[in-house]
């Protein structure tokens, strides 16, 4: 992304002050001053209806347009300059400005006479550089009214670095500005220029023309009792069958304007989340959930917007949120919405909602091209359409308990989410999937804390595995056999667990289950007497746990589902605890408890006496790579732990990812070829064009599935027939900036000061010696902090940020430890060979986005 105050940019040509992208922009504010004497509005979306267009060159006349300001009273200083702006437009004659102070609320709410002045005008001039949630609601409002938008950001550094970073405006023009007269004469230059389209004319074009029953669902970044239960709630719906379509910060990364809106405009409700603590990340979420609240206002969607009581949000559109106070009534609240707008939905069907909803018209054939979601969990019902099988994966349905370890959009979970598919379909196995939430692994972390020695830590987490893991299987058990038609029979097997399980108050949910766990394991560490002997307390602690529950229970299983061919476990998302910090360690153990209790409790299940019936019990547990790395140092015996890599360095293998998505919606006999041959350009620069996008992005599904979406959109939004050249430009900057958010988001908490650490690298050259890398570091850290700065480029060739030379003009990205030590010995050879220091490369996923691009 190029500089917003010096318009320099990878293969872009941009005028000073000025940032836009030239399929998109919907209006050229660096055109020269117009003669105010004679200005003409050329197209009918800058002309007011009811003035009809006057020919100033014919009459000598000057056209009015109508501006709506929405603006922040604070600073005063601003707003004062964007009042004296208003003041030269209207002076000017080309047009009339109307200020959201101009017509006070007087007993009305102010959200509704704001966007009656929204709609009453033509133009919406909007200032968004403090990213006021007012003001973003309005912006959002406005596009989804199709009005032509014009933002402007008062040119400081810390606003500019904000535009840099709240990504979603990037297909809008910007003008930055020092002085409310250079304001009003960008703003005016930009008059004649302007184009008949708006923006969302263009990125309507490829928006899904259907709504769906389902729900868009935005959570916050960090985590709140508020959050935490919404988002429990949102899982529920889902497990139910309800379609959800989640835009987790941890998952999504910066996905583009045209995905949020898609994702509103396709839904049948949207519910999103604030936050009212100030971390930066949590200012930019809130920013960008108020725009699209207002895309949901105006697109006459269910909107529900929740927030905590410590909130301060904005007056506008208070009435509109919801303040959680407790569990109970966000429960009863949530569903009774969710209820509400289904059946608005049921009654009226896709049409819902859409009387005052912007018409969508196609023009292109690349409206066909549904690639699917980039994100696993969002596309589950369609996964099974275009799923690509792999190694990994038939080791997931063949009868063995493992470990399977991948990087962030490998595709655990798409591997995770089929597998359970596949397996469930055959009604002789049991299926249990356990998507513990960060919070539910914070809280047990906090038990181990509690305790000392690693000797109590790993004795505590056994129990806690086994008693979760054995009561997850008997409410799996109990709930597939309510499912059936005959539901339970008194007497039979199922029927004594479910009576046993009743009686002891296990609930029915994982975490409700994990909370009580918790609970009183720290009210009997609390409550023990001092002075009591290891074995004395690890007793009371199991006895306190689960008691005889494990074994009854295991007993109740055997007689329950011996007839069962397989009960399959399938554990994921446990990387969304990890963090660094003092936990470190106790998150170590806590995960290296779970793979080690992966074999002994299919051992134990596979015990036969007459006591005990045998059950074919297999546990699947997927974990990020660079965990996985970490957690196997504290394990004994590593090398009983079953594990599968997951990666995907064949391209041939990565090719077929998109050539699978590519046939689920084509007519049969439809060669995958088709795809690059007809719907892509040929070549970029010289090279085959798939080999270009594969040669840019990081070789994950998730990276390729983004990036060729992005690049339809701006083909289709464009009304190309084809993708062209330019348009793979484009999407290699959206693309490069999701890669850097996702960066950030996933290990941000792993690696201290990595964001600073990464922008200090914008504008370097791409390949670095290793004296300049550890100087750029030691700019952030500070020049007296060697080691740390050795630790932070350890970090950075980690997480694939930086390669490593391991031959003369060869890099490699190692991505896991055993081929990190590997690269760092062939680099070290090759330094000695070539008397020239180590060298490393900046990746090519995030080159655009920091300005990289001077090759070897």
């Amino acid at each position: 992304m190029p500089d917003p105050q010096t318009g320099q940019g990878t293969g872009q040509t941009r005028s000073t002050d000025l940032l836009e992208l030239p399929h998109l922009v919907q209006t050229c504010w660096n055109t020269p001053q117009p003669d105010a004497q004679c200005v003409q509005s050329a197209h009918r979306g800058f002309t007011n209806s009811d003035e009809g267009h006057r020919d100033c060159a014919g009459q000598g006349e000057i056209v009015e347009h109508k501006v709506f300001l929405g603006y922040s009273k604070n600073p005063t200083e601003i707003s004062q300059e964007i009042l004296h702006a208003a003041t030269v437009i209207n002076k000017s004659g080309l047009a009339e400005t109307q200020t959201w102070e101009a017509t006070p609320a007087t007993g009305r709410l102010i959200i509704e006479t704001v966007l009656q002045g929204i709609d009453d005008s033509t133009i919406c001039l909007f200032d968004v550089t403090t990213l006021s949630e007012n003001v973003l609601f309005e912006v959002g409002y406005a596009f989804s009214q199709q009005k032509h938008l014009v933002l402007s950001v008062h040119k400081t550094p810390k606003s500019q670095h904000d535009w840099r970073s709240f990504d979603i405006f990037s297909t809008i023009g910007c003008i930055f500005y020092e002085t409310g007269s250079e304001l009003a004469s960008k703003f005016m230059t930009g008059l004649t220029a302007a184009s008949e389209k708006t923006l969302w004319d263009d990125i309507s074009q490829a928006l899904d023309g259907h709504v769906r029953n389902s729900i868009f669902y935005v959570p916050t970044y960090h985590t709140s009792e508020s959050e935490r239960n919404l988002r429990r709630m949102v899982a529920r719906e889902r497990d139910l069958g309800t379609k959800v379509t989640i835009a987790d910060p941890a998952e999504q990364g910066s996905a583009p304007l045209a995905w949020y809106v898609n994702a509103v405009y396709s839904s049948a409700a949207t519910l999103l989340q604030m936050s009212g603590e100030r971390h930066d990340r949590n200012r930019l979420h809130n920013a960008r959930t108020a725009f699209i609240a207002g895309i949901a206002q105006g697109l006459n969607r269910p909107l529900m917007v929740v927030v905590d009581e410590d909130y301060r949000g904005p007056v506008d559109y208070k009435d509109i949120l919801y303040t959680y106070h407790n569990k109970k009534k966000l429960s009863e609240k949530l569903n009774s919405w969710i209820r509400e707008s289904f059946d608005a939905w049921s009654r009226e069907g896709s049409t819902v909602g859409q009387s005052n909803t912007p018409k969508v018209e196609l023009a292109t054939e690349l409206k066909d091209l549904k690639f699917g979601d980039y994100v696993a969990e969002n596309e589950s019902d369609t996964l099974d359409e275009y799923f690509v099988e792999t190694a990994e994966y038939e080791a997931v349905l063949r009868e063995s308990s493992v470990v399977f370890v991948g990087r962030k959009g490998m595709g655990k979970s798409a591997n995770m989410i089929r597998a359970s598919q596949v397996l469930g379909d055959d009604k002789r196995n049991l299926v249990c999937l356990i998507r513990p939430t960060n919070y539910d692994l914070d809280g047990l972390v906090s038990v181990l804390q509690s305790i000392g020695g690693n000797g109590n830590q790993a004795f505590l987490v056994e129990s806690f595995w086994r008693f979760l893991l054995y009561s997850e299987i008997a409410l799996s058990a109990v709930a597939a056999a309510e499912r059936l038609p005959a539901g339970i029979s008194p007497g039979t097997p199922i029927y004594h667990l479910r009576d046993y399980l009743a009686q002891n108050e296990i609930a029915d949910e994982f975490s409700v289950r994990l909370e009580r766990v918790i609970e009183s394991a720290l009210a009997e560490l609390k409550d023990a007497p001092r002075g009591n002997s290891i074995q004395k307390q690890r007793e009371r602690v199991t006895q306190v746990l689960h008691g005889n529950l494990v074994g009854n229970l295991r007993r109740l299983l055997g007689e329950a589902l011996r007839d069962r061919h397989r009960v399959a476990l399938l554990v994921d998302n446990l990387d969304s605890s990890w963090t660094r910090s003092a936990q470190l360690q106790s998150q170590a153990v806590l995960l290296v408890g779970l793979l080690g209790a992966v074999s002994r409790i299919a051992e134990d299940f596979q015990k036969e006496n007459n006591r005990l019936r045998s059950v074919n019990v297999t546990i699947s547990v997927f974990l990020r790579s660079d965990i996985y790395d970490e957690v196997i140092k504290e394990a004994r015996e590593p090398d009983k732990i079953n594990t599968k890599r997951i990666d995907w360095n064949q391209q041939e293998l990565l090719k077929r990812v998109m050539d699978e998505r590519y046939l689920s919606a084509r007519p049969s006999g439809a060669s995958p070829d088709e795809l690059w041959q007809r719907f892509f350009c040929h070549e970029v620069d010289g090279v085959p064009t798939l080999d270009h996008i594969l040669a840019t992005i990081l070789p994950r599904p998730r990276d390729l599935v983004y990036f060729c979406k992005v690049a339809v959109l701006n083909a289709a939004n464009s009304r190309h027939s084809v993708v062209e050249v330019g348009d793979i430009r484009e999407a290699e900057s959206t693309y490069s900036k999701f890669a850097m958010d996702a960066l950030l988001v996933e290990h941000c908490s792993t690696i201290g000061h990595l964001e600073d650490v990464i922008y200090e690298f914008t504008g370097s050259e791409e390949v670095l010696t290793r004296s300049t890398a550890l100087e750029l570091i030691k700019a952030v850290l500070g020049d007296d902090q060697e080691a740390a700065a050795e630790e932070c480029l350890e970090g950075l060739l980690k997480i694939s940020f930086l390669g490593i030379e391991v031959r003369d003009g060869e890099i490699s990205y190692p991505d896991r430890a055993d081929q990190l030590r590997k690269a760092k010995i062939l680099a070290r050879n090759a330094s000695r060979r070539t008397k020239r220091e180590v060298r490393y490369q900046i990746h090519p996923a995030y080159r655009n986005f920091l300005e990289i691009g001077i090759p070897f």
